[in-house]
């Protein structure tokens, strides 16, 4: 697991990022999640991790039931005016999976299968036949999972939404009889439309960040105007810590960032290692876009490649074998070239 990965699930074990990541999601539904009533699932405290020795090599490996969510909790609550019992879980993503529904599938499993067992627990002797199953108690009802998956991405998830999406094609008759599972995405550039002063976390703060790198006059109007942006908690600054490109250290100690500080900081090494952040990177990058639209744009008029290349050093203030050189670069228009930076 990767120092994304791990920043993440840190963050995810949070009652009040939980809540705001359901409260979001299915807010419209009629969901309201008090991070209060949110409870642990011992599993993820206690659940042992089972072992087993491959003989030709006599590793230990875990086995699948070490596998589950970033973060997982029961609640509750009332529904509709209804009383249920939920367990919700979150699995974050810091990239887009295919097979995200089958991992959703996988890890619904084990949270169910660990409340069964404890459910079932005391009520099987132990020199019955059967497995733990046989001892079910009669009634006993499980809680209802319900889990979102967080991509921390900037941009909009593009992977399948449900099971159904990577199987083979099921005739309709038998589809109705087959389960199915849906995965309910929430991104970053979704939390970015809500206020981030109205969540009960700064998991806005994080997403705004994350979504807004390069536009750093949106960043600036909202460390000016929003609360949540004068100050971050250690976990939700870690996530875009190990998001950006260009990682910064703070001190271990501070449970609490001064944002502007951390972009002071963060300003003060991209130019120490010659690197471009923020609105800078913006504009390197329009630039760089501009130029080659120039460059396809006089090729389909037909002019010679030296007059464009002129052109350049007169526009972009290129030398001019860099201008030849980047212009030799895009044969189909496509390529992109160290001068283009």
């Amino acid at each position: 697991m990767g120092a994304k990965d791990n920043a993440l699930k840190r963050y995810l074990s949070d009652k009040k990022v939980i809540a705001d990541i359901f409260n979001m999601a299915f807010g419209a539904d009629g969901l309201s999640v008090d991070p209060e009533k949110l409870k642990d699932l011992d599993s993820v405290q206690v659940m042992a991790v089972q072992q087993k020795t491959d003989a030709k090599d006599a590793k230990k490996q875990t086995s699948y039931r070490e596998r589950i969510h970033d973060g997982v909790t029961t609640l509750e609550t009332e529904f509709g005016g209804t009383p249920v019992r939920l367990v919700l879980n979150v699995e974050g993503q810091t990239a887009v999976s295919q097979a995200m529904p089958l991992r959703i599938l996988q890890y619904e499993d084990q949270s169910l299968t660990f409340i069964a067992e404890r459910m079932a627990e005391g009520v099987k002797s132990k020199d019955a036949s059967g497995d733990w199953l046989s001892g079910w108690p009669e009634g006993a009802v499980l809680p209802n999972a319900l889990s979102v998956t967080l991509y921390t991405g900037a941009d909009d998830w593009t992977g399948p939404r449900s099971l159904r999406e990577i199987q083979a094609n099921i005739p309709k008759a038998l589809a109705q009889r087959m389960m199915d599972m849906p995965l309910n995405v929430l991104t970053f550039k979704d939390i970015c439309k809500h206020d981030p002063d109205s969540l009960l976390s700064d998991i806005g703060v994080v997403a705004a960040y994350i979504v807004y790198e390069k536009d750093s006059d949106k960043l600036q109007e909202l460390i000016k105007t929003k609360e949540k942006f004068r100050h971050l908690s250690r976990k939700g600054f870690d996530v875009i810590n190990t998001h950006r490109k260009l990682a910064i250290t703070i001190p271990e100690d501070k449970e609490e960032i001064d944002m502007h500080y951390a972009e002071q900081v963060w300003a003060n090494k991209a130019k120490a290692e010659g690197i471009l952040i923020g609105e800078e990177r913006g504009k390197a990058d329009e630039r760089k876009n501009n130029i080659g639209i120039f460059i396809d744009g006089c090729r389909s008029f037909g002019i010679k490649p030296e007059a464009i290349a002129s052109k350049l050093v007169e526009l972009y203030k290129l030398s001019y074998n860099d201008a030849m050189s980047l212009i030799k670069s895009r044969p189909d228009g496509n390529v992109s070239h160290p001068a283009l930076s």
